[in-house]
């Protein structure tokens, strides 16, 4: 499970310090954040789906198609020879990925129990992290030789990821075609609530994108979608709760419990918070700090490491005490406070200030990223891992999501509004409308001299303390929430019918003990309550004395 999540987790990343690259070699202009938009967008709206699926094939089947996608899409984005073309393929690598994480989950959450399952979700997102990790540098490096390589470096190790899953992967579950019918099950799949989902988040998505850089805000292309997307979700809740929805992609009884809410909550905030972070932060150090594409992936390493090493210490720490409350209270408290000191970074921020900063906002990102979906999980039964799952990480691919739309957005506002302080008006035409990301590098900057060049970088950074602004106020909000949340013991056996095929799924009933040989049998008296079944009702009759039943 863990080969084909380094490569959701790489590809998740490798774009972040190649895009100003690829955006100009392909002149994607304003279209440049549906790079990462679309491939976020299609491994998160599916999710639910895929839990569906999952529940009706099992895991193994899935997964390996989900590899073979994701497979597909990056032989599309290598090819690539517009911005139409790189976006479709980011869709269809997206696809792929979001069955990848969702399965992996679901794989976990069947074969181990939820108060041991601590270290071995480390594992996972030790190995989610290392990905990330490597991304950015990759991404540097292949930006400096071919940036197309970031895209074909996954075909082969796909190739050996569907071998091992076909030839390892041996858990059970799904359904048999003599026993049921494919259509029949097929039809059961909740297409208009996926189909709403999908229509409602594009719309979001697509506001959000163009809100303020091309357009204005009040602008008729901004406020139709938006209009569309609140209507899509209200007619997504009520299609969910409604009689006719028989088999909801995200069923009401998941959202049944404070706890439960909360964590959804927190996931949606970590998400956007993680991908968001990581995404910012290589414009910062190539167009503020003046690195190249390869430096830069170096520099924003320190993140990425300190969310490995303390994912490392979270699971089996949750696992050893039992507890997730006070790790969320203490991570999202850790997280605000780096995340509010980050608005002091700027051009002259010393080496020590910034990694300081960087580790600890991903010290926080990091404690509480495996213990999000056991708080989601602690009061739901088993049967609903699938659906829990999938609503999990639906929400945190909607996180992230909205982790680069909505700061992309207050980023073109805030570049927009600061725009006439750049003196050179041919630097003012190439950064209008939305353009200013796809600049963000050291040899764009330094092309317009030394004066214009003051004036470019401390625009820049005015723009992404907007953003560090955005992400502290949200870890702020979700500093709060943590207290509302409630402290439930975590289950320590598993029942459940698509874990591993050799181990049992529930623990053998102990012998009772032998009786010494000399002993007399003592008689065995099973005393029923009816009381806590059957409880005594008083019923007046017409004749006395009254009865009691």
């Amino acid at each position: 499970m863990c080969l084909p999540l380094l490569l959701s987790a790489l590809e998740g990343s490798v774009t972040n310090t190649a895009l100003p690259t690829i955006s100009d070699a392909l002149n994607l202009g304003t279209k440049f954040s549906w790079v990462a938009t679309a491939f976020l967008l299609a491994s998160t709206i599916f999710q639910p789906l895929y839990s569906q699926l999952g529940d009706m094939w099992g895991r193994k089947i899935p997964m390996m198609t989900a590899v073979t996608v994701f497979a597909i899409g990056s032989a599309v984005c290598g090819v690539a020879n517009s911005g139409a073309v790189l976006i479709f393929g980011r869709i269809v690598q997206g696809l792929g990925t979001g069955g990848i994480d969702l399965f992996a989950e679901m794989i976990l959450c069947d074969i181990i129990p939820l108060r041991k399952r601590g270290p071995y979700l480390a594992i996972k997102h030790i190995v989610f992290a290392i990905g990330t990790c490597l991304g950015p540098l990759l991404g540097g490096v292949f930006a400096e030789i071919n940036w197309r390589w970031c895209f074909y470096i996954n075909i082969p190790v796909c190739f050996i990821a569907f071998v091992i899953i076909y030839l390892w992967l041996d858990v059970g579950g799904g359904m048999k075609s003599q026993d049921v019918s494919v259509l029949g099950e097929l039809m059961k799949v909740d297409y208009l609530g996926t189909g709403l989902l999908t229509f409602s988040v594009v719309m979001l998505l697509i506001s959000l994108s163009t809100g303020g850089a091309p357009n204005p805000w009040s602008h008729w292309s901004i406020i139709t979608p938006m209009v569309f997307s609140v209507l899509g979700f209200v007619a997504l809740a009520f299609w969910e709760r409604s009689k006719r929805c028989k088999y909801p992609i995200m069923p009401p009884h998941v959202f049944s419990n404070r706890t439960t809410v909360i964590s959804f909550a927190l996931t949606t905030i970590h998400g956007f918070i993680t991908y968001g972070f990581q995404f910012y932060l290589p414009p910062f150090f190539q167009a503020v700090k003046g690195s190249s594409p390869s430096q830069s992936g170096v520099e924003v390493m320190p993140t990425t490491l300190a969310v490995v090493m303390c994912a490392a210490i979270g699971g089996p720490l949750m696992t050893l005490w039992g507890k997730y409350k006070p790790m969320h209270i203490v991570g999202f408290g850790i997280m605000t406070t780096g995340l509010s000191l980050c608005v002091l970074l700027g051009p002259s921020t010393p080496f020590s200030v910034w990694l300081i900063l960087q580790l600890v906002v991903a010290g926080g990102l990091g404690i509480v990223i495996s213990t999000m979906l056991a708080a989601v999980q602690v009061k739901l039964p088993e049967s609903s891992t699938g659906a829990a799952a999938g609503s999990w990480a639906f929400l945190r691919g909607t996180g992230s999501l909205f982790g680069v739309a909505v700061p992309g957005a207050v980023f073109n506002v805030r570049f927009t509004s600061l725009l006439s302080t750049i003196p050179s008006k041919n630097a003012r035409w190439q950064l209008a409308k939305g353009q200013a990301y796809q600049h963000a590098s050291a040899a764009f900057v330094s092309s317009f001299g030394p004066k214009n060049k003051v004036q470019i970088v401390n625009t820049f950074n005015e723009s992404l303390k907007s953003v560090w602004i955005v992400f502290a106020i949200l870890a702020g909000i979700g500093f709060l929430m943590t207290f509302g949340e409630k402290q439930h013991k975590m289950r320590k056996q598993l029942n459940t019918k698509y874990g591993l095929k050799s181990a049992p799924q529930t623990p053998a009933p102990t012998a009772p003990p032998t009786m010494p040989p000399t002993a007399m049998p003592t008689p065995v008296m099973t005393r029923f309550d009816g009381m806590s079944e059957y409880p005594m009702m008083e019923i007046p009759l017409q004749e006395r004395p009254r009865e009691t039943v």
